[in-house]
């Protein structure tokens, strides 16, 4: 199982022109909790949430290349209100 192309996309396109990877993260989690706790429960070894968030780290990049967005690395509160490593990304 994994959260599809077109939610991520949809929340994307729903950010505004500026935002980071966290984020998006945190608003898919949000909006499709069910869909996201079953993703998370599929996750093998000690850092599910990490495994879970790298994945999904590389599919909000390729999504925002193809829609035209900027990287640019950045450090954000993540999941767990600790500062970690994201890319935040802008529209110009």
């Amino acid at each position: 199982m994994s959260i599809p192309d077109n939610l991520i996309e949809q929340v994307i396109l729903n950010s505004g022109d500026e935002f980071d990877s966290h984020d998006i993260i945190h608003k898919l989690a949000h909006e499709n909790q069910k869909l996201y706790i079953e993703n998370l429960n599929e996750m093998i070894g000690e850092r599910p949430f990490q495994t879970l968030h790298s994945i999904l780290g590389r599919k909000i990049k390729d999504i925002c290349e193809r829609l035209g967005y900027h990287g640019i690395a950045s450090r954000s509160l993540d999941i767990f209100g600790q500062y970690g490593e994201c890319v935040r990304w802008s529209k110009n």
